[in-house]
């Protein structure tokens, strides 16, 4: 999944041109390309093993959890202090991200979810910062659309070198061009996706670029239950009786909790 997700990314590239043009970036801010394209790829892997274990729009309420380090980084990396509100509005986040993700049971559990999505978010967190970090040193903003994606292109053929991924790379070749239809619209999402963020961010901070991000696990309970019920198409969400009633009452805290951070 990493491997073909990665290559599909590349092909709606061009269509950067029709947001600006991009241009050769400095020199001593390709250490950072590098490393951006690495996060890009790594937390791939912790997101992928928690969609299998927990609801779409759990793992993506998870995604919260890297919220609470977006300040830190922030302070280390752009100086950037918060105000009492938004460091009010990060622990209800947190706390009603965490919430989505309690077992029930006399003695409260911890999905594997909420380990994965941990080392996830703490990866995406620190990426949103090294981004705005890198406008300070290159100030066009489409370079950093369209080289982090080049380089994380590339990166996974590495994983040929490695025998057990390239039998399971070219096992897989004829389900991916079953599905290249699916991936490339997922990749084209991404695309548009990934585009507005980064633009956001040439005009707020990562605070609250994050927060707002916290939003997304609400668009994909609203979606996923537009898809079963005008469509028939079941996604991995369960969104009946009382699991309903508390990710609605987890969403509304996740709300509050980016009005006081915003």
């Amino acid at each position: 999944m990493i491997f073909y997700i990665s290559l599909a990314g590349v092909l709606f590239l061009p269509l950067t041109l029709f947001f600006g043009r991009p241009s050769l970036p400095p020199l001593s801010s390709l250490p950072l390309y590098f490393i951006i394209a690495c996060l890009d790829v790594v937390y791939l892997y912790p997101f992928y093993t928690a969609l299998k274990v927990i609801d779409t729009s759990i793992v993506s309420a998870l995604f919260s959890l890297g919220k609470i380090t977006v300040p830190v980084f922030s302070f280390i990396f752009l100086g950037e202090i918060l105000s009492l509100n938004q460091y009010i509005g990060f622990i209800v986040i947190v706390m009603a991200s965490v919430a989505l993700s309690v077992k029930t049971g006399k003695i409260p559990k911890l999905n594997r979810a909420f380990y994965y999505m941990v080392l996830a978010s703490l990866i995406t967190s620190l990426r949103v910062v090294l981004v705005k970090y890198l406008m300070n040193i290159d100030d066009n903003w489409v370079n950093q659309v369209l080289y982090p994606n080049i380089i994380s292109a590339i990166l996974p053929f590495t994983f040929l070198l490695v025998k057990k991924y390239r039998t399971d790379i070219v096992k897989n070749f004829p389900p991916y061009m079953e599905k290249f239809k699916i991936f490339v619209l997922d990749n084209f999402w991404c695309f548009l996706g990934e585009v507005c963020s980064i633009y956001g961010l040439t005009q707020i901070s990562p605070v609250v670029s994050s927060a707002i991000g916290g939003l997304a696990p609400i668009f994909l309970l609203l979606l996923s239950y537009m898809a079963l019920r005008l469509y028939g198409l079941r996604i991995k969400e369960k969104i009946d009786g009382k699991i309903l009633q508390k990710k609605i009452f987890c969403f509304i805290l996740i709300i509050l909790g980016m009005i006081l951070v915003v």
